[in-house]
């Protein structure tokens, strides 16, 4: 699967609970330029891990570089309503520009704002919660660690049931 990691805090969260890497042995993984910046530690076992992710991840080719450009980052902000607009972080909005151009790239967040936004850009249907990218990996977490609840897809599907309300009574 090509999948997209939506912000730095889900790649974070995925290398605090050990199975980034396994992900990447897995899956083709694509991050925003501006997201690779964003990722400079995670903490694991009380213990703050520094990570210079361009290094190790982007160079190394273990994960794709995305950029997008301003036009396809306005074109994402003109299907928003204003008050979305308003949420989406500089990073969250290039992410979800590449993610509308390339539909072959499936979402991964954890983000409530990110995945409202999806009924208004047409990719409810690309998105996966991070339990359900696991579970369909075969992937477990490390003994120590457990699933935090915004990974859950009960979370997720809560989240894009409100977007997906909101986009009903948008287009009204």
């Amino acid at each position: 699967m090509k999948l997209w990691l939506l912000d730095a805090d889900v790649i974070i969260k995925l290398l605090e609970l050990d199975v980034f890497d396994r992900l990447a042995d897995k899956h083709e993984l694509h991050v925003a330029a501006t997201v690779v910046d964003e990722v400079k530690y995670y903490r694991r076992d009380g213990q703050k891990v520094q990570v210079d992710f361009r290094s190790a991840y982007v160079a190394s080719g273990r994960v794709v570089e995305a950029t997008a450009t301003v036009a396809q980052m306005q074109e994402v902000i003109d299907r928003l309503p204003l008050l979305k607009q308003q949420v989406i972080h500089a990073g969250e909005l290039e992410s979800l520009a590449v993610l509308v151009q390339r539909e072959d790239l499936t979402l991964c967040t954890f983000d409530a704002a990110a995945i409202r936004t999806l009924p208004f850009l047409d990719a409810s249907d690309r998105a996966v919660s991070a339990e359900r990218l696991l579970q369909s990996s075969g992937l477990k977490l490390s003994p120590g660690h457990r699933l935090d609840a915004r990974l859950t897809e009960e979370y997720f599907r809560s989240n894009l049931e409100h977007g997906q309300l909101e986009f009903i009574q948008c287009v009204r």
